[in-house]
Order: structure tokens, then sequence, then C-alpha cells
């Protein structure tokens, strides 16, 4: 009885412990001053990117099919620039054509790591953050891999997605649901996936950050001034692999959270869909609507974007998934 008691007692005061573990890692500092000096990512390149998106003849959504068309020709026609070859993966949502645009750096036989961000938008607005941001980024990455040439034991697959907003968000006319499920149709290896989802806003102001469950904000800046790492409760290790690699070259402050998948908030992208097959991913993100105030509008401009530390965030993923 007294052992019982023993372990009983241990795991009362283990219990929260491993909890905020699990959720707020091992490391507390922002960031480390280590950049690496070499990776010459462009504020002005992201820049160039997410104005383009969001000057389509009409809004990115999923009713506009010229617009989307143009976003997509956009992409290809960027990726193609850097070297790649592009791909178009078609496939049919609600009785409608969608496009995924595919690049790969390195051989696809290989284990791969999936980096993707949708392109659409929710409705009529220009959706700079949500999430030309995302795909800027992506373009960004792909882009400094044809510059750096970094010698991998794995393959880097670029993705842009179709459908990640209403009414096709949680269904499998995700274009990310298409994706992760012929890649796992296919015995594709996947290393890791990093979804690359609104990463453009910031705010230094206090109180300009706020969380899904209250007493985060004391585990957690309240100023809306850093980038954050989601993961759910299985890829904790991969999470803080990112996070140490990314520190060392963004000036922009990394927090990272391992949390229930069902929390509200930590499966809102196209990371969901490879948690759905059992795959490893991770969502980087500014937070999106716990901070900012022009989601899902038409403020949601080029104009409300912090370009510099957008960059640092870009720097920061390059360099981790190169590192992994």
């Amino acid at each position: 009885m007294l052992a019982l008691l023993y372990i009983l007692g241990f795991i009362v005061v283990m219990l929260p412990i491993i909890g905020i573990y699990f959720l707020y890692m091992p490391t507390l500092s922002s960031y480390s001053n280590t950049a690496a000096n070499d990776i010459q990512s462009s504020a002005s390149e992201l820049e160039k990117h997410v104005r383009a998106l969001c000057s389509t003849s009409d809004y990115r959504n999923y009713k506009n099919k010229d617009a989307q068309k143009e976003a997509v020709d956009y992409i290809f026609d960027q990726l193609k620039s850097f070297g790649y070859n592009p791909i178009i993966q078609n496939f049919e949502a609600a009785k409608e054509e969608y496009k995924n645009i595919i690049a790969f750096y390195g051989d696809p036989n290989k284990e791969r790591v999936v980096v993707g961000a949708h392109y659409d938008t929710f409705g009529d607005q220009h959706g700079a953050d949500d999430n030309a941001s995302g795909i800027a980024g992506m373009i960004e990455i792909a882009r400094l891999l044809q510059q750096h040439q970094p010698k991998l034991d794995f393959c880097i697959e670029l993705v842009a997605y179709a459908n990640e907003e209403r009414p096709f968000f949680t269904t499998k006319g995700m274009g990310s649901y298409v994706h992760a499920e012929r890649n796992v149709n296919d015995n594709v290896r996947t290393k890791l996936m990093v979804c690359l989802e609104m990463i453009g806003y910031f705010n230094d102001q206090p109180g300009s950050q706020s969380y899904p469950i209250k007493f985060l904000d004391k585990l957690y800046p309240k100023e809306a001034n850093f980038i954050a790492i989601v993961g759910n409760l299985s890829n904790h290790f991969a999470v803080k692999e990112l996070k140490q690699a990314m520190k060392k070259t963004s000036k922009t402050p990394i927090y990272s959270i391992n949390a229930p998948s069902n929390i509200r908030g930590l499966a809102n992208s196209d990371h969901r869909n490879y948690w759905h097959f059992n795959q490893n991913a991770v969502m980087i993100t500014d937070t999106s609507f716990f901070r900012n105030p022009n989601y899902h509008t038409k403020n949601d401009t080029p104009e409300s974007l912090d370009f510099k530390r957008m960059n640092e965030v870009i720097k920061g993923t390059f360099y981790a998934i190169t590192q992994i």
C-alpha cells in the first residue's frame, strides 16, 4: 500500500510537469543571435510574391476560376524560373476541377520533406496574410534551395494547395487531403510535412496576442511579435528539432506548442490532413485569428504585413528543413 501511495504521489507531481513540457517545450529564451549569414533570403522577394497574388483580376476564392488560374500560373512560372520542372496535380471537388502545384528539389524516390501552403482565399478578400504569405514563403524557399544547392539525403517536395478554405475545409476536397492521400497510396516516405499558414502579421503592442486557452498567456508572450511552430502530441521531437534549428538563424522569436489537435486553431490548416494519415506534420504560423484583426476581411492586404520579420521566419525555416 505504501508503495502504491508513493507511485500515485509521483504521478500527481509529474503530470503537470510533463504537460508543460509537451505544451511549451524546454526552451524559454526567444532566439539565438547566431544567425547563418550565408542565407540570403529576401524580404523584397516575399513582398513581390504577396503583391502579385493579391493583384489577380478577382479574389482567389474557389468560385473565381480565372483568378485562381492566374495564381496557379504565377506560382508555376516562378518555380520554373528557378530551374524546377513543376507539375500540376489535378483533382475534382464539388464537381469542379482544382489544381495543386508541385515541384521537387532532389530525388522524389527518396524520403521527402513536404513544404506546403494554400493559395486560395476565403470569400472576397485579398488574403495577403491568409495565405499569400505562406505561398510567398514556399516560393522563396524554392529559390533558396536552388541558390544554395544543399546536399541532402532526402527530397524536398514543394506544394501549393487549392481549397484550404471553406466550403472545402475539413473535407476530402481540400488540396492537401488529395496530396497527402496520394502520397500515402503511392507509398511515399514522408520525413516531415511543414505547413506555412499565415506568417506575415506581427504587432509589438501589449495584449495584441490571444490564445485558445486563457492560461497560455502565462507561458507565451502577450505581444504578437513571434512565430509559432504547432505540433500534435505525437511529434514533439520533430517540433523541438525544427525549433532549435530555426532559432540558430531567425531573429524573429520562435515559440512552439504540442497539444491535442482538437484544441481550437491547432488543426486549422493543411497539416491536419497529414495528421489524418498519421504523417509527421507541423504548422508554422503567426497564429492567425489569435492576433490578426484582418483575418478573413478586406483589410488583409500587403500593407498590413511585416516583410522583414516574415523574411526572418523563412530564413529560419529554410535552414531548419535542410538540417533535420
